[in-house]
């Protein structure tokens, strides 16, 4: 296990490695250059954003379509802002990652995947997080206000149907939301709709102004299980991909269930399978490993460390 100043180190190099790869993948320097062109195309001369022209900023994707728990009193949807993770946009957006987790990412899993091409040789989902990426960045202001809009629209609209909502502010990205754009969270709260992410920084666990009510679970990598102890105390869960199989049964079941505790870094806890549904804010078993099932096939060549080995 990595101390302290092992992990500065560690995630300095894994930053640097993964601008270098974004700045040689034709494929990610295809999709930035689509992006840029959908941007420009869609601001007026007064520099005002046409959204009309833009993807949606707010959606669903199968991450977070897991089935939630079936004791809810009312429905529930969740919805996310999908960003581009770390350097894909040309901006960082996760200060926490790894070399496990940025290779392994969930960015090019599901419709995410590389060869989704649409008939006119384009990526429409890795474009469309390549343009909010760079909306947030270049366009904040309309980009927070537009972001406001469409949650308050969403939660109204589902309300009227009986159905909840939650947020997920960081689909594949770590932006400090919290500290950036208070506003959403103020927003949020007064909706009633419940907020939550999986987080990498463990200073963001330590510094949550928004502790009771945006869920923060502490998202394990292969370099920073020396913050287990830390994310514990301040009262969340630690999310671990490991290798257990994705095999289901015809009832879609899964075949492989977690085992009741594991052990990383010397730590044992009780396990929750995460799997099971996505909403983090809804498990009720505290000081556990949420363990996921590695997804895409990236991830099953993974030599980092960042898939945990679990005895089944």
């Amino acid at each position: 296990m990595l101390d302290t100043a092992n992990y500065k180190d560690a995630t300095k190099n894994a930053m640097l490695e993964m601008k270098q790869h974004c700045e040689s993948d034709q494929f990610i320097l295809d999709c930035r250059k689509s992006a840029w062109e959908i941007v420009t195309n869609a601001t007026k001369e007064d520099g005002t954003l046409n959204w009309s022209k833009l993807p949606k900023l707010i959606g669903q994707n199968t991450k977070m379509k897991k089935d939630v728990l079936d004791n809810l009193e009312t429905d529930l949807e969740i919805w996310g802002l999908s960003l581009a993770p770390h350097w894909i946009s040309g901006f960082n957006t996760c200060n926490g990652l790894s070399n496990g987790c940025a290779h392994s990412c969930l960015m090019f899993t599901g419709m995410g995947q590389k060869f989704m091409i649409a008939s006119d040789g384009q990526h429409k989902v890795a474009i469309a997080r390549i343009v909010r990426t760079i909306l947030w960045f270049k366009f904040r202001d309309q980009f927070k206000a537009k972001l406001l809009r469409s949650i308050s629209n969403k939660a109204k609209l589902l309300k009227s149907k009986g159905i909840a909502m939650a947020f997920r502010p960081n689909v594949f990205s770590e932006i400090k939301f919290e500290k950036l754009f208070p506003e959403l969270f103020n927003l949020c709260n007064s909706l009633n709709v419940a907020t939550y992410d999986y987080v990498k920084d463990i200073s963001r666990i330590k510094d949550n102004p928004f502790r009771d009510t945006y869920n923060m679970t502490f998202s394990l990598s292969e370099n920073n299980a020396l913050f287990i102890p830390t994310a514990l105390k301040h009262g969340c869960n630690i999310a671990v991909v490991t290798d257990i199989p994705l095999n289901k049964n015809k009832d879609r079941t899964y075949k492989f269930n977690p085992p009741k505790t594991i052990t990383i870094a010397g730590i044992e806890l009780e396990t929750i399978d995460g799997d099971q549904h996505d909403a983090r804010f809804l498990d009720k078993k505290q000081n556990a490993f949420i363990v996921l099932r590695g997804k895409g096939q990236t991830i099953r060549k993974d030599e980092t460390n960042f898939m945990v080995k679990v005895a089944l």
